[in-house]
């Protein structure tokens, strides 16, 4: 297996760090913070641009790849700690594109015109018709503002419009300050099904290789910052880069976002192919991006000095970041939970 990028890859990888870098530097996202109503604009733009649509095919109005590509668009995304509801807008656009008579919302998604939150949790459930959705999600990354749901339950997959007489949102008070928080209830909320258990399970698995994608841009992008003031900043008449602890610290930190990466891009390349072992390779993923991500940003911390704590520096954004991925589609230690429980059975003694 070829783990290195394509040239396809590499090009989207540009396309997508030249438009984050225009229309998102980091002075935007801290004064943007939440709020979804000042990130339409920028949604239409990457709408035109096609990032929506990456992962699906031409005939379905996408731009005929795979989760491969658009593992090169979350990377970025993670890289620039971009706001917004965007894995739960890709993944409601996989989902529309699979489903009859959901073409609406697959038009308004592929367009920018549609910000989709993802409530990924299970304690909501919905009933024996498929077609009316209950209960409560707390917490809820991107939640507010947004023009729809995307509920991922045993029972199936099913889109909530935000503004049926089901539903109520409730902002929060949020760690980062560059992703909004909401507490959502949905009483009885109308709902179109956009698949059964089976699709469920395997957007799942897209979900989370794209937000370990995300994060492995942030874990990458820490190893830059903390290299790039280890150049700059002196003591003693000499870079601190130089001395021995933030070396060794910068190398660690290295490792870990180069470990993070090959695991996310294996597991993505498992959920693209449906392989048997998908759903292991992404909890291996998944625990590996989190340790990595948490570790990295703290360090990053460190390699800043006193300054590293601060509100004007950058670096505490991608701490926070970090411990928000840490329960996004379960936690680490559910991960490992899962990957525990699938060797017991493989190890499991036959009896006659």
């Amino acid at each position: 297996m070829d783990l290195m990028p394509s040239s396809d890859q590499e090009a989207i990888q540009q396309t997508v760090r030249s438009f984050l870098e225009r229309e998102l530097p980091m002075e935007r996202v801290r004064r943007i913070g939440g709020d979804a109503g000042a990130l339409a604009p920028l949604w239409r733009a990457a709408g035109e641009l096609g990032f929506f649509g990456l992962g699906l095919s031409e005939a379905k109005g996408g731009a005929g790849y795979a989760l491969t590509e658009e593992m090169v668009l979350f990377e970025e995304l993670g890289r620039s700690l971009a706001p917004g509801a965007w894995l739960g807008s890709v993944l409601a656009a996989h989902a529309a594109a699979a489903a009859p008579g959901a073409a609406s919302w697959r038009e308004r998604s592929l367009a920018g015109e549609a910000m989709v939150a993802l409530l990924e949790r299970s304690s909501g459930t919905v009933d024996a018709e498929g077609v009316r959705v209950s209960g409560e999600w707390k917490s809820v990354a991107d939640g507010a503002g947004v023009h729809a749901f995307l509920v991922l339950d045993d029972a199936g997959v099913h889109l909530v419009p935000a503004d049926d007489a089901g539903v109520r949102i409730e902002a929060r008070a949020s760690m980062d300050p560059t992703r909004a928080l909401a507490d959502v209830s949905l009483r009885g909320a109308a709902a179109t099904q956009l698949g059964d258990a089976a699709a469920c399970a395997q957007l799942r698995r897209e979900g989370l290789a794209l937000a370990c994608a995300e994060a492995v841009g942030g874990i990458q992008r820490t190893v830059e910052m903390s290299v790039e003031y280890g150049k700059v900043r002196h003591q003693f008449d000499k870079p601190i880069g130089s001395f021995q602890a933030v070396k060794h610290r910068c190398a660690d930190m290295a490792v870990r976002a180069e470990v993070a990466r090959s695991a996310t891009i294996y597991a993505t390349v498992s959920v693209r192919d449906r392989a048997e072992d998908a759903a292991f390779q992404t909890s291996v993923a998944k625990v590996l991006c989190a340790n990595a991500y948490v570790l990295n940003a703290a360090d990053n911390v460190q390699n800043h000095g006193g300054m590293g704590f601060t509100w004007e520096c950058d670096a505490h954004l991608y701490v926070k970041r970090a411990r928000g991925f840490d329960l996004t589609l379960g936690a680490r230690v559910t991960h490992v939970d899962a990957i525990v429980r699938g060797f017991r059975a493989q190890t499991r003694p036959s009896h006659p």
